[in-house]
């Protein structure tokens, strides 16, 4: 069926701003609707039968998008950075140009994972965010230390000999401000031990032999496997391993402007943190190995001085190795 109508979708969290256009690009109905499903089609009904949609990728447009998809509508989801780098971005998206991209085949789609990995990417959100949580109470707590100017042994912090001096200490001192900073880090520390077990199981349920590929490369245990995981499969969608290191944020990037060209930079954001994350890590562990990887990791360190250009180096030749590994179904061999 030839498509008559296009419509663009500026989702929030509370409302949707919506604007259909015809074929020849005049905007026949505009408005917002709450954004739930069943609200939002009352609305469009008319225009649904014939339609494109399109949506901008927000923490909001999924539950939506799974609508218009279950009742067989033709539904795409923009890529965010490749839209902010074509028009403006203001504080509500303007919903006819979002049309209007659809009209004139402009509209810069962006992958949408299944179900599977959608579920294993708010994992491995949530179990950063208690990661980070867990460190910051760690930090707040060695402050408290500090300040109460208490010798700790010179073990690691929070290890086996390190926590008994500290409980020692918690439980000799009238102040309460300590125990209750530990008694929260614990339960954060708990909390993090099961999603990372839930995690870790919930990949090896669906992805077994991708997770043990992945583990094949030194630096990438179980945890960083599962982040690997999340953000890059199906590996498919990549045609390149530079297409995938371009994703993970881990190419220089050139500026030129007025015809004066800038030193290359890494970008501040890219399209997956977490994965850049996660390379940086894996280097990180390389750089402590004996390993082809590790000995450049040291050289380029050495070279440059800045111990971050030779974790991005690293986490560079990683993303070629990963590509290789999954595309290939065969583990790596140093």
């Amino acid at each position: 069926m030839e498509t008559k109508y296009f419509i663009g979708l500026d989702v929030h969290k509370e409302n949707t701003a919506y604007a259909v256009r015809d074929r020849k690009g005049n905007v026949l109905l505009e408005g917002e609707a709450a954004s739930i499903y069943k609200d939002l089609c009352e609305r469009l009904e008319p225009y649904l039968i014939s339609a494109e949609i399109g949506l901008e990728a927000s923490r909001s447009y999924y539950a939506l998008y799974r609508g218009f998809l279950e009742n067989k509508h033709n539904v795409r989801v923009a890529n965010t950075l490749q839209l902010r780098q074509l028009i403006a971005k203001t504080d509500k998206l303007d919903a006819r140009r979002l049309s209007e991209m659809l009209r004139l085949r402009s509209f810069p789609t962006s992958y949408i994972p299944d179900e599977r990995i959608q579920r294993l990417r708010s994992l491995v959100q949530i179990r950063h965010s208690l990661m980070e949580e867990a460190t910051r109470w760690n930090f707040r707590i060695q402050a408290l230390l500090d300040r109460e100017e208490v010798a700790m042994p010179s073990q690691k912090a929070f290890g086996k000999k390190w926590r008994a001096a500290l409980m020692q200490h918690i439980g000799a001192q009238t102040s309460s401000e300590l125990r209750h900073a530990y008694d929260h880090y614990l339960i954060v520390e708990s909390r993090l031990e099961q999603v990372d077990q839930e995690m870790i199981g919930y990949a090896k349920k669906y992805w077994r032999s991708e997770h043990e590929l992945i583990q094949s490369i030194t630096g990438f245990g179980p945890l960083l496997s599962c982040y690997v995981i999340a953000e890059v499969l199906p590996i498919q969608r990549f045609a390149s391993k530079k297409k995938l290191r371009r994703y993970a944020g881990v190419i220089p990037v050139p500026k030129e402007s007025g015809g004066k060209k800038s030193r290359s930079r890494l970008p501040k954001g890219s399209s997956r943190g977490l994965l850049r994350w996660a390379l940086v890590q894996a280097a990180n562990t390389i750089g402590k190995t004996d390993t082809r990887l590790g000995k450049y990791y040291r050289k380029k360190a050495k070279q440059k001085k800045i111990k971050g250009i030779a974790k991005v180096a690293v986490a560079s030749s990683l993303v070629d190795i990963l590509y290789h590994v999954l595309t290939t179904n065969e583990p790596y061999t140093a």
